[in-house]
Order: structure tokens, then sequence, then C-alpha cells
């Protein structure tokens, strides 16, 4: 009698454990489709005249500065996907005590002073 119960009870666990295993991996071009795209333009003064500083990428981005003309007092939103931030820091360092702003999807792609009259000196996506 033991002899049975054992083998049914791995055929009875049998289900389980291949539910839990994955059943493929997506391809790469698919992975490459979840990540946010992204484009702004950085201004040195709060009126977007002057010099245009564009910037894009995909994905995270890690910490940019050295930003043309000392740094950006406005934006332009060009291009946001939805679910993406880039975030606009005072420091160089893109510490996050020093965040002054978020550009978002939802934020209008007109001319855009930085927040509390600060200058962006670094970048984050």
């Amino acid at each position: 009698m033991q002899l049975i119960q054992q083998p049914l009870l791995a055929l009875t666990l049998l289900p389980a454990i291949i539910a839990g295993l994955p059943t493929s991996h997506p391809p790469s071009e698919e992975l490459q489709a979840r990540k946010h795209n992204w484009t702004f333009d950085l201004f040195h003064n709060k009126h977007c005249a002057g010099t245009t500083v564009s910037y894009s990428g995909q994905g995270s981005s890690g910490c940019h500065s050295n930003f043309e003309n000392g740094g950006a007092e406005a934006f332009i939103n060009v291009n946001i996907d939805t679910g993406c931030k880039v975030k606009l820091f005072r420091d160089r360092k893109c510490s996050r005590h020093t965040m002054i702003e978020e550009i978002k999807a939802k934020i209008s792609t007109k001319c855009k002073p930085v927040s509390r009259k600060k200058t962006a000196q670094s970048f984050e996506e």
C-alpha cells in the first residue's frame, strides 16, 4: 500500500511543480518595447529662448550633468511616454533631496520654467 501512495503523491504534486516554472522568455524585441522613450529640451533661461539643448533616450539613463550654459531654467516636454518620469536636480549628482522638477507625460509640451526659481544642474530618468 505504501508503494502505491508515493507515486500517487508525486503525480498529484507534478502539475503544481510544472506550473511554477517559466515556459519561455519574451524575445528581446518585446523587452525593448517595454522601455519608456523620453525626449525633452532644456533652456538656459525661463523663456525657452536661445540655445536649445535636446536630450532623448529609452529606459533609465543614470545621472547626467554638465549642462551647456551652466544649467537649465526651463524645459519643454517634447515626448515623455506614459509611466515615465524625468527628474531634474539642482545639484550635479542627482541627489534625491535636491530634486526640483519631474517631467511627465501629462505635462504640457510648451515652455515651462523649472519649479521654485531654481536652476537644474542634472537629470535622470
